[in-house]
């Protein structure tokens, strides 16, 4: 019944670590406690169902690290609103304002073809419509990390998986040589 129980453990945990669905389409959303334009688009987001449909990663932009995303998305942009929210970024799309985020953050995310990992503002191409983007020359080497590292993956369910395993079978085998 033990060997039974831990194959199923070794089996089950793995397979839910790495069932995430990465084939949702990432979107960094910035916004402000506060705004009542970003409680519009939470509001929106929630009603349709977007915050399930996609991956959205929910940035407040009084944090001095989000702020400075937001605005060097602005600058690559040439976005005339850069530092202002609501404000969505995806694929090589920069969307500012409640009710243009409204009308096409939808129709504009399914069209992007390239929206399955979250936009770095350092390797933006040529941007769609009627915003050219233009690569922002940063001398700030410690944003440009920053910026990079908000693309890692987390590592933590993996550890902890590693753990679990790791000390389960320790359990078992000590469990076994009592008796």
């Amino acid at each position: 019944m033990k060997k039974i129980f831990l194959f199923a453990l070794i089996l089950v945990i793995p397979a839910l670590v790495f069932a995430q669905d990465s084939s949702k389409k990432k979107a960094y959303y910035f916004y402000g406690e506060s705004c009542p334009h970003c409680q519009k688009v939470d509001e929106y987001f929630k009603a349709n169902g977007i915050y399930d449909k996609y991956d959205i990663t929910k940035l407040e932009f009084s944090n001095p690290f989000n702020a400075r995303l937001l605005m060097k998305f602005g600058e690559v942009f040439n976005s005339q609103y850069k530092g202002s929210v609501p404000a969505v970024a995806f694929d090589d799309k920069f969307i500012v304002g409640d009710q243009p985020i409204i009308d096409t953050f939808v129709s504009e995310i399914d069209a992007a073809e390239n929206a399955n990992e979250l936009p770095d503002p350092e390797k933006v191409g040529n941007a769609a419509g009627d915003a050219v983007s233009q690569p922002a020359a940063s001398g700030d080497a410690s944003a440009n990390d920053q910026a990079n590292n908000g693309n890692k993956k987390n590592v933590f369910p993996v550890v902890l998986v590693a753990l679990i395993l790791v000390f389960g079978g320790a359990l078992v085998y000590i469990n076994r040589k009592k008796k």
